[in-house]
């Protein structure tokens, strides 16, 4: 049974629930088949990611004044990758940078990782002024959504850090876990595991990057 929810489909159910003026109780419950999704005051966590947004693309037009319109070059990224303890690289790091008309300047960094039947892969993404909708994924982590059931237990998260939001998911019966990050409206971090749903192993190996370097790019 499919159980995972698309942020799509949760962005387009609070819509819903806010043109019919339910956003106004609170501890709105959004049911769905498998399970529920609790948003506290969906009203307000609509306000917040608008100001999210909002201030995403100032610090875009901020960086556009000063001249950096290009995500930084795939080499450089891939100098974020971490060593995780008690795993071994699987492979080469991987990673590109492409410019189209219109799209704008995106790049990413990726490694793989192994110990035994278990497997970590790092992504970072460097979308800078890119136009493919970032920003709007970005700002859907400040909506603090918290979602729950039989087979997956997902939700925003406090990264203690400025400029970085999180999200994590955990599946239940598959054994898998991921989390991403959303740093400075600019760059996206996503670690996943299969074979373990540890997911503070994930957060500690994106702690152990130095995200706050790149929040402040």
């Amino acid at each position: 049974m499919k159980t995972a929810l698309s942020i799509s489909s949760i962005l387009l159910s609070s819509a819903v629930l806010l043109s019919c003026g339910l956003g106004r109780n609170k501890d709105t419950v959004i049911k769905t088949k498998d399970g529920e999704i609790t948003v506290n005051n969906i009203r307000e966590a609509g306000e917040q990611m608008k100001t999210a947004t909002e201030e995403a693309e100032k610090r875009r037009a901020e960086r556009k004044a000063k001249g950096d319109t290009l995500a930084m070059n795939y080499k450089d990224l891939q100098q974020y990758l971490p060593a995780v303890p008690g795993y071994e690289k699987n492979g080469d790091p991987e990673g590109e940078s492409m410019s189209m008309p219109g799209f704008g300047s995106f790049s990413k960094a990726e490694q793989g990782y192994k110990s035994g039947d278990k497997t970590i892969d790092v992504e970072l993404l460097d979308y800078n002024q890119s136009a493919l909708g970032f920003t709007t994924a970005s700002a859907m982590f400040t909506m603090n959504i918290q979602m729950e059931n039989d087979a997956e237990k997902s939700g925003s998260f406090d990264t203690g850090m400025k400029l970085v939001k999180g999200y994590e998911q955990v599946f239940k019966k598959d054994n898998n876990a991921t989390v991403t990050y959303a740093i400075a409206d600019r760059f996206l971090l996503t670690i996943k595991s299969q074979g373990s749903n540890d997911v503070e192993l994930l957060k500690n190996i994106a702690k152990s990057m130095n995200l706050g370097e790149l929040s402040s790019k």
